[in-house]
């Protein structure tokens, strides 16, 4: 099987490579129907809550890897990761795991790097996705995932009322961009941040 490996940025922190560790731990747990639990997952997952295939597994390692979040946060991602096909009623896709294990990962890092962290509001969306969003008075924030990538929307309200809005794309691995995007949230940057 060929494996690529992904570099993503630490913010001065060492940091494993998320994407292999994922992939490399659910192929671990991959089993078929008729095959026994290795003594190691048995152990780890109750018999009713053994991966049944490699989504599966994504899903519980974007679970554990969300340990570094607040309790509140780590209770939202496992009610992301829980959701069904046509959570709303309608056509609504479940959250994809690897989109949610790179939410998890960026609010993991940006934890890590922000002594003022503010927790954000995560909203599946329809298509499957995610968005994270943050909002006071002056300024809003929300990132979404999107096929290739993050879009990211920033609204600042002026002394006037009136409100600006500014937008940028960024690729999915880019956590050290959607870290200045988090920043001028917070009012440590003036300027929205250009790459």
């Amino acid at each position: 099987m060929n494996t690529a490996t992904v570099s993503m940025p630490s913010y001065g922190c060492q940091v494993q490579d998320f994407a292999g560790s994922v992939v490399e731990a659910a192929q671990r747990l991959r089993i078929s129907p008729f095959q026994f639990l290795p003594v190691e997952t048995e152990s780890f997952f109750p018999a009713s809550l053994a991966p049944t295939g490699i989504a599966d597994s994504v899903n519980r390692i974007v679970i554990s890897r969300s340990a570094a979040l607040s309790p509140s946060l780590r209770q939202r991602v496992g009610e992301l990761s829980d959701l069904k096909p046509n959570w709303d009623g309608e056509v609504a896709k479940p959250v994809k795991a690897p989109v949610l294990g790179d939410a998890v990962e960026f609010l993991r890092r940006l934890t890590q790097r922000t002594s003022n962290f503010r927790e954000p509001f995560l909203v599946p969306t329809f298509d499957g996705f995610i968005q994270i969003e943050w909002h006071d008075k002056k300024r809003a924030l929300e990132i979404e995932a999107v096929g290739e990538g993050w879009s990211v929307v920033g609204a600042l309200t002026g002394k006037d009322g009136n409100r600006l809005y500014f937008d940028a794309e960024c690729e999915r691995s880019d956590f050290e961009q959607l870290g200045k995007f988090y920043e001028w949230f917070a009012g440590n940057e003036l300027i929205w941040p250009s790459q």
